[in-house]
């Protein structure tokens, strides 16, 4: 019971020893939440992205007439969109691109280009990242892919449902997103740096923590004493300082 009091009461004294941080932990919160824009802004490229999508198909038949597609048309469709996103990202398709856009290789955009697709569906997608909006665009594999599928895999083929278009905002970096974080990282760390200052701090700051360390009684406390200067003694009709007068005798007449 005892020690549980004591935890209270330490638990206590550090909160109320935290109240007095609170301006030094929100100017270190505003702080972080500054410099996190400021990096973002000024030192973090802006990516813009462009993405087209694809729609699948197993049969060709299915483009010159107007009968409905069976189950087992669509089962074959999605099982042919992983292979279609392997062939997008081959050397083969890539090296096309780049030839396309004026570049030397396909080694050169690999790392922009990533694909996706929709869960149990014949649709894909692939977006092209870069830090110029017209480039991305240009990237797209929107009129290569088609043409290359069908000479690679030999099977099926894909149609575009939506061409790359210009890219008006950056995709990244995300400035609210990274001052957001920037404010809770410097608030959790200020937080924590205080919190583990104050639950250290061994400092005797009242009469209560004389008792709990102590365990004794206080029979009383001293005020603080402020030393106070001799008054300077005023200076003569000459202009020269008097001396200080003799100290007065305490002893009775003879």
């Amino acid at each position: 019971m005892d020690q549980t009091k004591e935890i209270d009461i330490d638990l206590k004294k550090i909160f109320f020893m935290m109240r007095k941080k609170v301006v030094y932990i929100l100017l270190f919160t505003l702080l972080g939440g500054i410099v996190a824009g400021c990096f973002t802004e000024f030192f973090i490229d802006q990516k813009y992205t462009a993405k087209i999508s694809l729609y699948v198909y197993s049969d060709m038949n299915q483009l010159s007439t107007q009968s409905s597609i069976s189950y087992n048309d669509y089962t074959a469709s999605t099982a042919l969109v992983k292979s279609y996103l392997a062939v997008l990202e081959s050397d083969a398709v890539l090296d096309k691109v780049a030839e396309k856009v004026g570049l030397t290789d396909g080694s050169t955009i690999k790392s922009s280009i990533s694909t996706s697709q929709d869960e149990d569906t014949n649709v894909f997608y692939v977006s092209v990242t870069t830090t110029n909006p017209k480039t991305s665009q240009s990237i797209a594999v929107a009129e290569v892919a088609p043409g290359e599928i069908a000479r690679i895999i030999k099977a099926g083929g894909a149609n575009v449902i939506d061409y790359a278009k210009e890219p008006k905002t950056p995709s990244s970096p995300n400035i609210k997103r990274n001052i957001f974080l920037g404010l809770l990282i410097a608030f959790a760390v200020s937080f924590v740096y205080f919190f583990v200052r104050e639950a250290f701090n061994a400092t005797i700051t009242s009469v209560k923590d004389l008792e709990r360390e102590f365990q004794i009684p206080v029979l009383g406390t001293i005020p603080r004493l402020v030393a106070t200067r001799d008054k300077q003694a005023p200076p003569t009709d000459s202009g020269q300082i008097a001396p200080p007068e003799p100290p007065v005798s305490m002893k009775g007449d003879a």
